[in-house]
C-alpha cells in the first residue's frame, strides 16, 4: 500500500469534507500511524487509552463520537467490542485513483481490497450546484415574493440588501437564498405584528404631518 498516495488523498478529501473537525483528523492520523506500524494489515486491534493519548483527545465522549462518525462517514470500519484486547478497526485504502459509486465496506476486507470515496465528489457537485444559485436574479426573487403574496418592493429590498453584502449573512455565505428570503418575510411579519397596534392608532389619528387647523379661516383679516 502506497502510504504517501493514501495520505495525499486523505488530505485532499479532508479539506473538502466540512463534517470533519480537528478531533476527527487527529484521531484518524493516530489510527493511520497504528496501521502503518502494523504494515497496513486489517483488522487493527485498538486500545482506547493509548489511542486517545496518541490523538491528544482527553474526553471519552469526544473520542467515541469521532470514532463512530469516522465509521459513518466511511473513512474506516469500526467494530466496538468489550474484548480486553481492544476493538477492531478496518482501515480503508485511498491509494488508487478509482472510485466506487459509494464508499461502502466490501464484504471481505483484506489488503487487496480498497474502498474509495465518491461522496466527496458528490458533495462538491452539490455545493457547486448550490453556489450556482447564488446570486439569484432580481426577477427570480420578485417571483418568489409574489408566490408568498408579498409586494415587489419588499423583494427589491431583499435583493439589494444581499447584493450589497455579496450574498453573505454576517460572515457566512448564503447557500440557499430561498431559505433566507423565507426568514426575511418571517421577520417582517413579526415586525408588523409587533407594531400593528401603533399602526391602527396611527390610522385613526389621520395622515402624519397634517396640521389640525380650521379651513374656514379668513386670511384677508390683518394679524
Amino acid at each position: 500500500m502506497n502510504y504517501i498516495k493514501h495520505l495525499n488523498k486523505f488530505f485532499e478529501i479532508m479539506q473538502d469534507d466540512e463534517r470533519l473537525s480537528a478531533f476527527h483528523i487527529s484521531l484518524y492520523i493516530a489510527l493511520f500511524n497504528n496501521w502503518n506500524m502494523n504494515h497496513f494489515k486489517n483488522p487493527l486491534m485498538i486500545k482506547r487509552n493509548s489511542l486517545m493519548k496518541a490523538a491528544k483527545i482527553g474526553s471519552l465522549s469526544t473520542y467515541t463520537k469521532c470514532l463512530k462518525e469516522l465509521h459513518e462517514f466511511d473513512y474506516l470500519n469500526y467494530k466496538p467490542s468489550c474484548n480486553p484486547l481492544g476493538s477492531q478497526i478496518n482501515m480503508y485504502s485511498f491509494a488508487t485513483s478509482m472510485y466506487t459509486t459509494k464508499c461502502t465496506a466490501p464484504s471481505t476486507l483484506s489488503d487487496s481490497k480498497s474502498v474509495h470515496l465518491l461522496y466527496i465528489n458528490e458533495n462538491k457537485q452539490n455545493k457547486q450546484g448550490k453556489e450556482k444559485q447564488i446570486p439569484p436574479t432580481q426577477n427570480e426573487i420578485i417571483d418568489f415574493f409574489k408566490e408568498k403574496k408579498w409586494e415587489e418592493s419588499e423583494a427589491d429590498k431583499f435583493f439589494f440588501h444581499y447584493q450589497s453584502t455579496d450574498w453573505y449573512a454576517g460572515k457566512s455565505k448564503i447557500l440557499d437564498w430561498k431559505a433566507s428570503a423565507e426568514k426575511w418575510i418571517l421577520n417582517n411579519l413579526n415586525s408588523n405584528s409587533r407594531h400593528g397596534k401603533d399602526k391602527n392608532n396611527h390610522k385613526k389619528s389621520g395622515t402624519p404631518g397634517n396640521l389640525h387647523a380650521t379651513t374656514n379661516k379668513n386670511y384677508s383679516d390683518p394679524l
